[in-house]
């Protein structure tokens, strides 16, 4: 396994959301533990140790990645002196990854359900980027009865960026829920007409302000400008919270104030 090839992939990822980018770090963890060719304790931590510390900080805007892999590293070193050889410590390395994805998977489930919660039939709803665990929100809402309108900014921030906005709208329709998706300069214009906003997130900072895929700033604004102070939600699991302060150095990120925030919807509602 070439796992500078592996990390790079989620280094370089612009099309998936840091829940999905996550999740596939622990994967990549769970597998390195299954095919490690190491011929000593001392050389798989030392492989693991990189590996870790790589994953880590990849991605610096997607604070889950770097708190699930602290998580998993923390869990792993209590596991160390408890090993008695080194095929009982890949065992033990594996096992720790996958509680760690069905963790993960557990409260995102629970997101979901939070978050479905707040659509009601007939409500038009709007976000923008593109968010794996929206539009999971919006496909049980839709399961449970609950018919919506929705609007997708079209979400590229440059022309060598991805559409996210027609993304999420393209796999709903897949799932045969519709939408449109809309030019991000008309924002403004169409926010009237909304009754919700949902947003993804890939870090909730201290102050309760949010890091996320552009037009996030821009709709959040015009939201809270409207004449209704239209709501504003995020759907995200507690692992994306963070203490640390976190410039916004990847092209394509808005940082939203938390004035401009109705609530946060995690595991814990």
């Amino acid at each position: 396994m070439n796992l500078k090839a592996a990390v790079d992939k989620i280094r370089n990822d612009r099309q998936h959301g840091a829940g999905q980018l996550t999740r596939e770090a622990l994967e990549l963890i769970e597998q390195t533990t299954l095919y490690d060719s190491s011929d000593n304790i001392d050389a798989f931590q030392a492989l693991m140790s990189s590996l870790l510390s790589e994953l880590a900080l990849c991605r610096p805007t997607m604070i889950s990645i770097t708190n699930a892999i602290n998580q998993y590293r923390n869990k792993l070193q209590q596991q160390l002196s408890l090993s008695p050889d080194l095929p009982a410590l890949r065992q033990i390395a594996a096992k720790l990854a996958r509680d760690c994805i069905n963790e993960l998977e557990t409260s995102r489930q629970q997101v979901i359900e939070n978050g479905a919660s707040l659509v009601y039939s007939e409500m038009t709803i709007m976000t923008c980027s593109y968010s794996s665990i929206v539009i999971a929100c919006l496909l049980q809402a839709w399961r449970l009865g609950k018919s919506f309108n929705l609007l997708a900014a079209q979400s590229q921030p440059s022309p060598h960026h991805p559409a996210y906005g027609e993304l999420l709208v393209r796999e709903l329709a897949q799932q045969g829920i519709s939408g449109q998706a809309f030019p991000d300069r008309n924002i403004e214009s169409l926010i009237k007409g909304a009754d919700l906003i949902l947003l993804g997130a890939d870090t909730v900072l201290a102050d309760g302000s949010l890091i996320n895929g552009y037009p996030s700033l821009k709709m959040a604004r015009a939201a809270f400008d409207s004449a209704k102070n239209l709501p504003v939600y995020v759907l995200c699991e507690t692992l994306k919270f963070t203490t640390q302060k976190i410039p916004v150095s990847e092209e394509g990120f808005d940082t939203v104030p938390a004035a401009y925030l109705t609530g946060i919807i995690t595991e814990r509602r």
